[in-house]
């Protein structure tokens, strides 16, 4: 099937459909090697955003980076199949079945996961010594961000002297989390408040160590704040992901130096001609295809229409000021304005090379979330 798709116009493909334009992926994954190149920090890219795509993560090991991070589990045994050999999982990991499932992952790869709890600590210490394994843990501070992670300081270094103690567990060091400082800050703003974050979690670091306990990894940051984050002395790993597969959201909130990279194709399927339908069509792309949580995305062709609504299977268009209504089976292309979310609704990305189906990348985990 893949075979029988190679070689055809993008406008060929069965819509909807989400392309991926090889091109703009690669200057993205080369421009951010090239930044890792000249900072003391190392890349970790997360890989929740495209659901840990294979492809797509060997290329980022290849281009350099130390590893890859996962929000899940399932991402990180799709990894591991990969042959993927070291995986941080920037998550808890709770309970009986996601228990057992971690410690068979440790057996194939180095595996690491984050803690802000001491029973979890308890359990994942009985797991792998049951089990005859290793598991490195993060212990994940609050910097900032009020979701998951220790208070700085003494509650911080009670967890990882506990952890360090604890047969079947390595302590490696700390994760922080400055996602309060992307989409809900201002770019003026953005850089001061991940400093501030940033330089927190190295002075609990720094602490940490005057109390006799070694911190080797401190891990955190994304691509809203990669550039603030490195700079930081004592900063040694960041899990930028979404640079590589740039949405028009983050780009329009500061991230410029990334080209966008994905694109959902639909097809026009009616175009009605009642009362105050003046100028207006639907394609065959809704919320089911298209995420309107950022925003109603822009279309990147034709030029001369834009997405006015969306229900679950149906977008509503309309034509600027002059413009013609599209034709019935005509195409249209529409910038993806949020990556993580529109990703999740597909199961695959047609690879597009000057317009042109270069690959078929099947998306894992379609409906997976464990």
């Amino acid at each position: 099937m893949v075979e029988k798709i190679k070689g055809i116009h993008k406008t060929a493909v069965d819509t909807p459909a989400l392309l991926l334009d090889a091109s703009a992926m690669e200057h993205n994954l080369e421009k951010m090697a090239s930044y890792f190149d000249g900072v003391p920090a190392q890349i970790r890219p997360h890989v929740k955003l495209y659901r840990a795509t294979p492809q797509l993560a060997r290329k980022q090991v290849e281009a350099g980076a130390i590893g890859c991070t996962c929000a899940k589990l399932s991402e990180a045994e799709v990894l591991v199949t990969a042959g993927i050999e070291d995986i941080l999982i920037a998550n808890q990991v709770v309970g009986k079945i996601k228990l057992q499932r971690l410690v068979e992952l440790a057996r194939n790869c180095r595996i690491i996961v984050a803690v802000d709890n001491p029973r979890n600590v308890d359990e994942l210490s009985n797991y792998a010594q049951l089990s005859g394994v290793e598991i490195g843990v993060l212990v994940e501070i609050n910097i900032g961000h009020n979701r998951c992670g220790v208070a700085p300081f003494r509650p911080a270094l009670d967890l990882a002297q506990l952890a360090a103690g604890k047969p079947g567990l390595r302590f490696m060091g700390l994760m922080g989390n400055d996602g309060h400082c992307t989409l809900k800050v201002s770019e003026m703003d953005r850089e001061a408040l991940s400093l501030e974050a940033n330089r927190l979690l190295v002075q609990v670091r720094n602490f940490i160590e005057e109390n006799g306990l070694p911190v080797n990894i401190v891990s955190g940051s994304g691509t809203f704040t990669y550039r603030y984050a490195s700079q930081v002395e004592g900063i040694t790993e960041i899990q930028a992901g979404t640079y590589l597969l740039m949405d028009s959201a983050f780009q329009e909130h500061g991230v410029k130096e990334f080209e966008l990279t994905l694109s959902v194709i639909a097809t026009v399927i009616s175009t009605p001609d009642y009362p105050q339908s003046e100028g207006l069509f639907i394609i065959d792309a809704g919320r089911k295809s298209i995420s309107p949580m950022l925003g109603n995305p822009d279309v990147k062709s034709p030029d001369n229409v834009f997405v006015y609504s969306l229900s679950d299977e149906h977008g509503r268009l309309r034509t600027k000021e002059g413009g013609i209504v599209p034709q019935l089976g005509e195409k249209i292309e529409i910038w993806v304005r949020d990556a993580n979310a529109t990703i999740s609704q597909f199961d695959r990305f047609y690879v597009i090379r000057d317009d042109i189906v270069e690959d078929v990348w099947e998306i894992p985990l379609g409906g997976v979330n464990t």
